[in-house]
């Protein structure tokens, strides 16, 4: 079954369940006895658009990996306001709060589109991974590159204003996502007006603006909730 896949990484395949993730997924690579030890504790769920996966609050009982389909990061203040945290593509892992031991996830997690994922339960993640040091070692490796990707979004994030952040989100969709033809690129993923208002933390109407304000300037090119790049070198300018 073909997946979209983030453009950043090579196309790979995941050793328990054949579908195409990332190469550096925590699955891929494995060896024999490693897919063995999986293959009993993995559930695959499947995941209809908009339907809630895990809500914050829940008891932290396990880790997912997205198989197939998109899935946003959600935070929610106690006001109800709601940032997106992240959108998770195939071969991303859901449930990091595992890691640390945490009672309660501290996101939820909402199909953005038709979804498979695989769960394995905290627990047996564990047994195993004391069994396999090979699987620690990826399970460091794949802790550390998100590490790195939280930073560099509290970067942009303080250092730039909304109109160099909106400028940036673009732009790095548009390489993630994007379809592109010279200096244009359609964005291969529908975003509504809120959910990149969530994405940058500011307010639907400032996001409307700006886009409205991109638009005229010749820079993006909107129909509907499609998005399409007329000037990529446009973009990385403001947004640096």
């Amino acid at each position: 079954m073909p997946h979209t896949m983030d453009k950043k990484h090579k196309d790979s395949i995941c050793a328990l369940c054949q579908c195409h993730i990332k190469e550096n997924a925590l699955f891929t690579g494995l060896t024999d006895s490693q897919i063995d030890a999986f293959k009993d504790v993995v559930v695959i769920s499947q995941h209809k658009k908009r339907e809630i996966i895990l809500m914050q609050g829940d008891e932290c009982a396990g880790l997912y990996i997205i198989r197939a389909g998109r899935v946003k990061v959600v935070r929610a203040s106690s006001a109800g306001k709601e940032q997106i945290i992240k959108i998770l593509n195939p071969g991303d892992l859901l449930g990091f709060e595992v890691f640390y031991d945490a009672k309660h996830y501290r996101n939820s997690a909402v199909a953005m589109d038709e979804c498979e994922l695989c769960y394995v339960s905290k627990a047996a993640f564990f047994r195993i991974v004391e069994k396999e040091p090979q699987i620690a070692r990826r399970l460091i490796i794949a802790l550390g590159s998100e590490l790195n990707q939280a930073y560099e979004r509290i970067g942009n994030l303080g250092l730039l204003n909304a109109r160099e952040k909106l400028a940036h989100l673009l732009y790095t969709l548009a390489s993630e996502y994007g379809v592109k033809s010279g200096d244009n690129a359609k964005l291969n993923l529908t975003l509504s007006r809120l959910e990149i208002a969530e994405l940058l933390g500011i307010t639907q109407e400032t996001s409307i603006r700006l886009l409205k304000s991109f638009k005229e300037d010749g820079i993006i090119e909107i129909k509907r909730k499609e998005i399409i790049i007329k000037s990529l070198a446009r973009l990385k300018e403001i947004g640096e």
